[in-house]
C-alpha cells in the first residue's frame, strides 16, 4: 500500500476502536464507522472485506502487541515470584499505555466473529500461563489451579480495576500484585509461604 492508503487504514482502524469499544461490533453501523473515518463508507471495503474482516484486522493488532509485551522473554534466572511479577507489571504496563485496546479485547475476546487466526492470539496466553503454572506447581511454589482459572484471575483483576478504580497508580499495581500473589502461591505445612 502507499502511503496515502496505508493512511486510509489506520484512520479506519483507529475509529473502529474507538466505536467498538464505546458501542459493540453489533453497536457500530459501518456508515458511522465511515464518518468517524473521515471516509467514505466504500472506503472500509475496499480494505475489510466486512465488518467481520475489520474487527478481526484490529483484534490481532492489539492482541499481538499485548503478547509481544507481555509474553515476551523473562531474564535468566528470575524466580516464579519475580517472573509472577513481570508478567502482573507487564499486563498492567499495557493497560496504562493503552486502556482503549485492553477495553476492546475484553469485549471481543469471546465473540462468534473472531475467526482462526485471532483465537490463536488468545490461546497464546493461555499456552504460556499453563507453562508457567505447571512449573510453579511442579517446584511447589503455586498452588494447583487450573491454568485458564489463573490467567482469568490475573486478566480478570486488571479489567475490573480499570472499569472501576479509574486511574491505575502504582502504588494501586503493586497492591493488586500482592492480594493476587497472595491468592495463587502454595503455602507450606505451617501457613507461610512458598518462596
Amino acid at each position: 500500500m502507499d502511503g496515502m492508503q496505508t493512511g486510509k487504514a489506520e484512520l479506519i482502524l483507529a475509529a473502529a476502536l474507538e466505536l467498538f469499544e464505546e458501542k459493540g461490533f453489533d453497536g457500530t453501523a459501518v456508515p458511522e464507522l465511515a464518518r468517524r473515518a473521515g471516509v467514505g463508507t466504500g472506503t472500509i471495503y475496499r480494505y475489510f472485506v466486512t465488518k467481520e474482516a475489520l474487527l478481526n484486522a484490529l483484534y490481532q493488532r492489539w492482541k499481538s502487541a499485548y503478547n509481544a509485551m507481555v509474553l515476551g522473554e523473562m531474564p535468566a534466572g528470575l524466580s516464579i515470584r519475580g517472573r509472577f511479577g513481570l508478567y502482573w507489571q507487564r499486563m498492567a504496563g499495557f493497560a496504562l499505555a493503552e486502556p482503549r485496546a485492553m477495553r476492546f479485547m475484553e469485549l471481543h475476546q469471546h465473540a462468534a466473529y473472531l475467526d482462526e487466526k485471532s483465537r490463536k492470539l488468545a490461546e497464546r496466553y493461555l499456552a504460556v500461563a499453563s507453562a508457567f503454572i505447571a512449573e510453579g506447581v511442579q517446584a511447589g511454589v503455586l498452588k494447583p489451579l487450573a491454568p485458564d482459572f489463573a490467567a482469568a484471575l490475573l486478566w480478570g483483576t486488571l479489567i475490573g480495576m480499570i472499569k472501576v478504580c479509574g486511574e491505575l497508580t502504582p502504588a494501586l499495581i503493586a497492591e493488586a500484585e500482592n492480594c493476587l500473589w497472595d491468592a495463587v502461591r502454595a503455602r507450606d505445612a505451617a501457613g507461610a509461604s512458598a518462596a
